[in-house]
Protein backbone atom coordinates (compact mmCIF):
# COMPACT_ATOMS: atom_id res chain seq x y z
CA UNK A 1 0.00 0.00 0.00
CA UNK A 2 2.78 2.17 1.08
CA UNK A 3 4.34 1.49 -2.41
CA UNK A 4 1.22 2.40 -4.29
CA UNK A 5 0.91 5.72 -2.54
CA UNK A 6 4.45 6.88 -2.98
CA UNK A 7 3.97 6.17 -6.94
CA UNK A 8 0.98 8.41 -7.05
CA UNK A 9 2.63 11.12 -4.80
CA UNK A 10 5.57 10.77 -7.73
CA UNK A 11 3.16 11.09 -10.59
CA UNK A 12 1.73 14.14 -8.79
CA UNK A 13 4.65 16.03 -8.10
CA UNK A 14 6.10 15.40 -11.26
CA UNK A 15 3.20 16.49 -13.30
CA UNK A 16 2.80 19.74 -10.94
CA UNK A 17 6.92 20.63 -11.41
CA UNK A 18 6.18 20.41 -15.48
CA UNK A 19 3.34 22.55 -14.67
CA UNK A 20 5.25 25.63 -12.88
CA UNK A 21 8.63 24.85 -15.53
CA UNK A 22 5.89 25.54 -18.80
CA UNK A 23 4.42 28.71 -16.55
CA UNK A 24 7.76 29.91 -15.91
CA UNK A 25 8.34 29.94 -20.05
CA UNK A 26 5.45 31.17 -21.09
CA UNK A 27 5.11 34.54 -18.22
CA UNK A 28 5.85 36.56 -20.98
CA UNK A 29 3.58 34.93 -23.56
CA UNK A 30 0.85 37.94 -25.02
CA UNK A 31 -2.40 37.54 -23.36
CA UNK A 32 -4.40 39.80 -26.08
CA UNK A 33 -5.83 38.70 -29.18
CA UNK A 34 -9.50 39.33 -30.79
CA UNK A 35 -11.11 36.57 -32.52
CA UNK A 36 -14.21 35.83 -33.62
CA UNK A 37 -16.37 32.79 -32.58
CA UNK A 38 -14.90 32.56 -29.39
CA UNK A 39 -17.50 30.01 -28.05
CA UNK A 40 -15.29 27.52 -30.10
CA UNK A 41 -12.96 27.63 -27.15
CA UNK A 42 -15.37 26.83 -24.64
CA UNK A 43 -14.54 22.91 -23.83
CA UNK A 44 -17.58 20.57 -23.52
CA UNK A 45 -18.11 17.36 -21.38
CA UNK A 46 -18.50 17.65 -17.71
CA UNK A 47 -16.15 14.68 -17.38
CA UNK A 48 -13.11 17.22 -19.08
CA UNK A 49 -14.55 20.12 -16.64
CA UNK A 50 -14.05 18.10 -13.56
CA UNK A 51 -10.55 17.19 -14.67
CA UNK A 52 -10.31 21.22 -15.39
CA UNK A 53 -10.38 21.29 -19.62
CA UNK A 54 -6.75 18.74 -19.16
CA UNK A 55 -8.75 16.28 -21.78
CA UNK A 56 -6.90 16.30 -24.41
CA UNK A 57 -4.88 13.20 -24.08
CA UNK A 58 -7.74 11.14 -22.00
CA UNK A 59 -10.96 11.75 -24.25
CA UNK A 60 -11.87 8.47 -25.97
CA UNK A 61 -15.18 8.53 -26.19
CA UNK A 62 -17.59 10.39 -29.32
CA UNK A 63 -16.42 13.93 -27.00
CA UNK A 64 -13.57 13.29 -28.65
CA UNK A 65 -14.78 15.03 -31.58
CA UNK A 66 -14.06 18.42 -29.82
CA UNK A 67 -11.12 17.73 -27.30
CA UNK A 68 -9.17 15.50 -29.98
CA UNK A 69 -10.42 13.43 -33.06
CA UNK A 70 -7.71 10.91 -33.33
CA UNK A 71 -9.90 9.81 -29.68
CA UNK A 72 -12.23 8.56 -31.28
CA UNK A 73 -10.61 5.47 -32.25
CA UNK A 74 -11.17 4.29 -28.81
CA UNK A 75 -15.16 3.74 -30.00
CA UNK A 76 -16.47 0.20 -29.25
CA UNK A 77 -19.61 -0.01 -31.49
CA UNK A 78 -21.94 3.42 -31.12
CA UNK A 79 -22.02 6.02 -28.60
CA UNK A 80 -23.97 9.29 -28.17
CA UNK A 81 -22.68 11.79 -25.75
CA UNK A 82 -25.09 14.92 -25.11
CA UNK A 83 -24.20 17.85 -22.69
CA UNK A 84 -25.37 20.67 -21.26
CA UNK A 85 -23.34 24.03 -20.04
CA UNK A 86 -25.16 26.77 -17.67
CA UNK A 87 -23.09 29.59 -17.57
CA UNK A 88 -23.46 33.23 -16.05
CA UNK A 89 -26.56 35.20 -16.52
CA UNK A 90 -28.91 33.07 -19.14
CA UNK A 91 -26.38 32.17 -21.28
CA UNK A 92 -26.21 28.27 -22.24
CA UNK A 93 -24.07 25.98 -24.06
CA UNK A 94 -25.82 22.23 -25.94
CA UNK A 95 -23.62 20.21 -27.49
CA UNK A 96 -24.46 16.65 -28.64
CA UNK A 97 -22.21 14.13 -30.10
CA UNK A 98 -22.86 10.84 -32.39
CA UNK A 99 -19.79 8.37 -33.36
CA UNK A 100 -19.37 4.43 -33.91
CA UNK A 101 -16.87 2.10 -35.26
CA UNK A 102 -17.35 2.14 -39.12
CA UNK A 103 -14.14 -0.66 -39.26
CA UNK A 104 -11.32 -1.99 -37.38
CA UNK A 105 -8.75 1.14 -38.01
CA UNK A 106 -11.60 3.61 -38.41
CA UNK A 107 -14.76 5.65 -36.47
CA UNK A 108 -16.82 7.95 -37.65
CA UNK A 109 -18.46 10.93 -35.43
CA UNK A 110 -21.28 14.13 -36.05
CA UNK A 111 -20.91 17.15 -33.62
CA UNK A 112 -23.05 20.11 -32.81
CA UNK A 113 -22.52 23.10 -30.60
CA UNK A 114 -25.35 25.57 -29.67
CA UNK A 115 -24.62 28.82 -27.09
CA UNK A 116 -27.57 30.33 -26.72
CA UNK A 117 -27.66 34.57 -25.30
CA UNK A 118 -30.34 34.69 -23.65
CA UNK A 119 -33.46 37.08 -24.01
CA UNK A 120 -32.37 40.42 -25.41
CA UNK A 121 -34.43 43.49 -25.64
CA UNK A 122 -34.20 45.62 -28.61
CA UNK A 123 -33.43 49.10 -28.58
CA UNK A 124 -33.94 52.10 -31.33
CA UNK A 125 -31.25 54.51 -32.30
CA UNK A 126 -32.99 57.02 -29.90
CA UNK A 127 -32.43 54.78 -27.28
CA UNK A 128 -35.87 54.25 -26.83
CA UNK A 129 -37.07 50.08 -26.48
CA UNK A 130 -38.36 49.02 -30.00
CA UNK A 131 -40.44 46.26 -27.60
CA UNK A 132 -39.31 43.37 -29.89
CA UNK A 133 -36.56 40.17 -28.47
CA UNK A 134 -33.39 39.91 -30.49
CA UNK A 135 -32.53 36.72 -30.81
CA UNK A 136 -28.63 35.96 -30.85
CA UNK A 137 -26.77 32.73 -30.93
CA UNK A 138 -23.65 30.85 -31.87
CA UNK A 139 -23.70 27.45 -33.62
CA UNK A 140 -21.13 24.78 -35.05
CA UNK A 141 -21.52 21.57 -36.71
CA UNK A 142 -18.39 19.12 -37.50
CA UNK A 143 -18.20 15.37 -38.64
CA UNK A 144 -15.01 13.91 -37.32
CA UNK A 145 -12.65 10.95 -38.58
CA UNK A 146 -10.38 9.27 -36.27
CA UNK A 147 -7.95 6.61 -38.01
CA UNK A 148 -5.55 4.46 -35.68
CA UNK A 149 -2.47 3.56 -37.89
CA UNK A 150 -1.01 0.97 -35.73
CA UNK A 151 -1.76 -0.02 -32.21
CA UNK A 152 0.05 2.87 -30.46
CA UNK A 153 -0.77 5.92 -33.00
CA UNK A 154 -4.14 7.71 -33.96
CA UNK A 155 -4.50 10.31 -36.15
CA UNK A 156 -7.96 12.54 -36.45
CA UNK A 157 -9.26 15.52 -38.73
CA UNK A 158 -12.78 17.00 -37.59
CA UNK A 159 -14.45 19.87 -40.72
CA UNK A 160 -16.77 21.90 -39.26
CA UNK A 161 -19.15 24.70 -40.40
CA UNK A 162 -19.46 27.59 -37.85
CA UNK A 163 -22.20 30.61 -37.72
CA UNK A 164 -22.63 33.42 -35.44
CA UNK A 165 -26.05 35.53 -35.81
CA UNK A 166 -27.11 38.42 -34.08
CA UNK A 167 -30.81 39.79 -34.84
CA UNK A 168 -30.45 39.78 -38.82
CA UNK A 169 -26.72 40.12 -38.89
CA UNK A 170 -24.69 36.57 -39.65
CA UNK A 171 -21.97 35.43 -39.99
CA UNK A 172 -19.90 32.23 -41.06
CA UNK A 173 -16.61 30.62 -41.64
CA UNK A 174 -15.31 26.69 -41.96
CA UNK A 175 -12.70 25.30 -40.16
CA UNK A 176 -10.58 22.10 -38.94
CA UNK A 177 -9.33 20.11 -36.02
CA UNK A 178 -6.54 18.32 -36.80
CA UNK A 179 -5.09 15.67 -33.86
CA UNK A 180 -2.76 12.97 -33.44
CA UNK A 181 -2.31 10.61 -30.21
CA UNK A 182 0.21 8.15 -29.04
CA UNK A 183 -0.30 5.42 -26.27
CA UNK A 184 2.16 3.13 -24.89
CA UNK A 185 1.72 1.47 -21.55
CA UNK A 186 0.23 3.33 -19.30
CA UNK A 187 1.17 6.38 -20.54
CA UNK A 188 -0.55 8.54 -23.77
CA UNK A 189 0.59 11.80 -25.53
CA UNK A 190 -1.63 13.69 -27.67
CA UNK A 191 -1.27 17.13 -29.88
CA UNK A 192 -4.17 19.08 -31.34
CA UNK A 193 -4.36 22.35 -33.63
CA UNK A 194 -7.78 23.38 -33.97
CA UNK A 195 -10.03 25.95 -35.61
CA UNK A 196 -7.93 26.27 -38.28
CA UNK A 197 -9.46 27.85 -41.48
CA UNK A 198 -11.07 30.43 -43.02
CA UNK A 199 -11.94 34.42 -41.56
CA UNK A 200 -15.32 34.82 -40.06
CA UNK A 201 -16.94 38.03 -42.05
CA UNK A 202 -19.09 39.28 -39.90
CA UNK A 203 -21.41 42.17 -41.02
CA UNK A 204 -18.75 43.41 -43.63
CA UNK A 205 -15.74 42.90 -40.41
CA UNK A 206 -13.24 39.65 -41.08
CA UNK A 207 -11.77 38.56 -38.17
CA UNK A 208 -9.52 35.33 -37.84
CA UNK A 209 -11.28 31.95 -35.58
CA UNK A 210 -9.38 31.08 -31.91
CA UNK A 211 -6.75 28.97 -33.50
CA UNK A 212 -4.73 27.31 -30.67
CA UNK A 213 -2.29 24.07 -30.32
CA UNK A 214 -2.76 21.67 -27.54
CA UNK A 215 0.16 19.38 -26.13
CA UNK A 216 -1.22 16.56 -23.68
CA UNK A 217 -0.07 14.03 -21.87
CA UNK A 218 -1.82 11.63 -19.40
CA UNK A 219 -0.48 8.54 -17.43
CA UNK A 220 -2.86 6.14 -15.74
CA UNK A 221 0.05 4.58 -13.51
CA UNK A 222 -2.15 1.54 -11.64
CA UNK A 223 -4.60 1.15 -14.64
CA UNK A 224 -7.84 2.65 -15.40
CA UNK A 225 -8.66 3.62 -11.31
CA UNK A 226 -6.72 6.73 -11.44
CA UNK A 227 -5.58 9.10 -14.33
CA UNK A 228 -3.86 12.40 -14.30
CA UNK A 229 -3.46 14.44 -17.52
CA UNK A 230 -0.93 17.66 -17.56
CA UNK A 231 -1.88 20.11 -20.92
CA UNK A 232 0.07 23.47 -22.21
CA UNK A 233 -3.11 25.13 -24.74
CA UNK A 234 -1.37 27.69 -26.68
CA UNK A 235 -4.12 30.56 -28.36
CA UNK A 236 -2.36 31.69 -31.69
CA UNK A 237 -4.24 35.25 -30.87
CA UNK A 238 -4.00 35.02 -27.60
CA UNK A 239 -2.48 33.95 -24.56
CA UNK A 240 -1.10 30.39 -22.59
CA UNK A 241 -3.26 28.28 -20.59
CA UNK A 242 -2.11 25.38 -18.75
CA UNK A 243 -4.74 22.65 -17.42
CA UNK A 244 -3.78 19.87 -14.73
CA UNK A 245 -6.59 17.19 -13.69
CA UNK A 246 -6.94 13.99 -11.77
CA UNK A 247 -9.53 11.45 -12.45
CA UNK A 248 -10.24 8.32 -9.41
CA UNK A 249 -12.56 5.57 -10.57
CA UNK A 250 -14.06 3.10 -8.29
CA UNK A 251 -14.78 -0.58 -9.16
CA UNK A 252 -15.02 1.50 -12.84
CA UNK A 253 -18.93 2.29 -11.89
CA UNK A 254 -18.27 5.72 -9.89
CA UNK A 255 -15.56 8.62 -10.59
CA UNK A 256 -14.67 11.71 -8.50
CA UNK A 257 -12.30 14.06 -10.31
CA UNK A 258 -10.59 17.27 -10.12
CA UNK A 259 -8.41 20.24 -11.66
CA UNK A 260 -7.17 23.38 -12.52
CA UNK A 261 -6.44 25.82 -14.99
CA UNK A 262 -3.29 28.05 -14.81
CA UNK A 263 -2.76 31.84 -16.51
CA UNK A 264 0.15 32.72 -16.57
CA UNK A 265 0.01 36.77 -16.99
CA UNK A 266 1.46 39.69 -16.18
CA UNK A 267 -1.79 40.66 -13.67
CA UNK A 268 -2.55 37.39 -12.45
CA UNK A 269 -0.66 33.99 -11.47
CA UNK A 270 -3.12 32.08 -9.11
CA UNK A 271 -3.98 28.62 -9.25
CA UNK A 272 -7.28 28.93 -6.60
CA UNK A 273 -10.00 30.75 -9.30
CA UNK A 274 -9.60 28.07 -11.38
CA UNK A 275 -10.42 25.16 -9.30
CA UNK A 276 -12.85 22.61 -10.57
CA UNK A 277 -14.75 19.16 -9.16
CA UNK A 278 -16.25 16.94 -11.18
CA UNK A 279 -18.63 13.23 -9.76
CA UNK A 280 -19.80 10.48 -12.40
CA UNK A 281 -21.67 7.34 -12.02
CA UNK A 282 -21.65 4.54 -14.44
CA UNK A 283 -24.86 2.28 -15.15
CA UNK A 284 -24.85 -0.84 -17.72
CA UNK A 285 -24.27 1.43 -20.99
CA UNK A 286 -25.06 4.91 -19.69
CA UNK A 287 -22.99 7.43 -17.67
CA UNK A 288 -23.82 10.46 -16.19
CA UNK A 289 -20.89 13.13 -15.27
CA UNK A 290 -21.73 16.69 -13.19
CA UNK A 291 -18.55 19.34 -12.59
CA UNK A 292 -18.80 21.92 -10.79
CA UNK A 293 -16.37 25.18 -10.89
CA UNK A 294 -16.85 27.69 -7.74
CA UNK A 295 -16.44 31.11 -8.40
CA UNK A 296 -15.24 30.83 -12.07
CA UNK A 297 -12.23 33.35 -12.69
CA UNK A 298 -13.87 35.50 -15.53
CA UNK A 299 -17.85 35.00 -14.78
CA UNK A 300 -17.42 35.12 -11.43
CA UNK A 301 -20.56 32.94 -10.65
CA UNK A 302 -20.59 29.28 -9.39
CA UNK A 303 -20.83 27.29 -13.02
CA UNK A 304 -22.58 23.97 -13.31
CA UNK A 305 -22.01 21.28 -16.55
CA UNK A 306 -24.16 18.50 -16.78
CA UNK A 307 -23.65 15.63 -19.32
CA UNK A 308 -24.53 12.09 -20.36
CA UNK A 309 -23.42 9.25 -22.63
CA UNK A 310 -25.09 6.15 -23.80
CA UNK A 311 -23.45 3.14 -25.34
CA UNK A 312 -24.63 0.19 -27.66
CA UNK A 313 -23.12 -2.75 -29.86
CA UNK A 314 -20.15 -3.32 -27.75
Amino acid sequence: MNRVLNRIVFVWILLLALMAILGRMTVAAPDGGRTAADFLQIGIGARAAGMGGAFTAVSDDAGAAYWNPAGLTGVNGGEVVLGHFSWYQDIKLEYGAVAFRTGDRTSLAASITYLSYGQIDGYNLDGTSSNQEIAAYDWTGGISLGYKLNQRLSLGATGKFVNQRLDDVSGSAYALDLGARYDFNRFSVAAVLTNLGTKMDFAGVSEDLPTAARLALSVRPFGDAFATSVEFDRQLHGGTILRHGVEYSYEGRYFVRTGYDYLPNADQRSFGPSLSFGVGARFSRAQVDYAFTPGEKYASEDLHRLSLKFQWGQ
